[in-house]
């Protein structure tokens, strides 16, 4: 039995007694600490639907809870299942809830955030590319990041989809406010392209070269990516070709 298997084992039979879910989650959470319990998450994501308490617990803020807070972890699962109700009920809110929590100050809830539309892009891709052409049109830097990190998820990469990934980031290199909290955006956009152009290589260089040798951090950008080994140790020769132009 796997450690998700075990966490849906223990679960299950609590899972009715909001008490001692919580309880449970906050004891099992591995904060404070560098690594929180993603198992756990996604367990608790498979298990669980009380809308009215994954909307309370979304609730929970930095002030209430820091990023290390063992309650901060409540807040993090419900993010986390959020995909899940979506998936099921069509619900609009559920998208503006994540469309806030990808603003909050905490790394780890931006993170539950991705994990969240990956989810559903797992189940239905079409769904959120959907999602995401509405949201991109009037987003600032976190909200794009949150929709690059959640688009770079191999399981539901194909060359197709990643012809999307290349349509979003296009839009966010062109549209970025290079100010307010440009740095997560960089960092973001410094390993999203890459896992694009790892799912469609031909159209993902062309797309890397159309932008190479007009702005100075958009070039730094583009030789982040090259360097990750997805690309280099793979496509040492587009690679060479295109870093000789930056």
């Amino acid at each position: 039995m796997g450690k998700r298997d075990d966490l849906i084992g223990r679960l299950t039979p609590i899972i009715h007694d909001k008490v001692e879910v919580e309880r449970f989650i906050m004891e099992n959470s591995n904060l404070p600490g560098p690594r929180g319990n993603l198992e756990l998450a996604f367990a608790f994501a498979e298990v669980y639907d009380d809308f009215d308490t994954l909307l309370e617990w979304c609730g929970i803020t930095e002030d209430q809870a820091d990023v290390n807070h063992p309650r901060s972890f409540l807040a993090f699962c419900a993010a986390v299942c959020l995909g899940k109700i979506y998936l099921r009920e069509k619900d609009d809110k559920v998208i503006s809830i994540l469309k806030k929590l990808a603003n909050d100050g905490r790394w780890r809830m931006r993170e539950a955030v991705a994990f969240a539309f990956q989810h559903i892009g797992e189940n239905d891709f079409n769904q959120l590319e959907k999602i995401f052409r509405e949201w991109i049109v009037e987003s600032n830097n976190l909200e794009k990041r949150a929709i690059l990190v959640s688009l770079a998820h191999p399981p539901f990469l194909n060359e197709y989809n990643a012809e999307f990934c290349f349509e979003i980031t296009d839009q966010v290199l062109r549209n970025m406010d290079r100010e307010n909290n440009f740095d997560v955006l960089k960092k973001g956009l410094a390993f999203t392209i890459s896992v694009f152009v790892a799912a469609n290589p031909k159209v993902g260089f062309s797309f890397m070269k159309s932008w190479v040798g007009k702005d100075k951090v958009i070039d730094n950008i583009m030789k982040e990516n090259l360097k990750k080994n997805r690309l280099a140790g793979k496509y040492p020769l587009e690679v060479e070709s295109l870093l000789k132009e930056i």
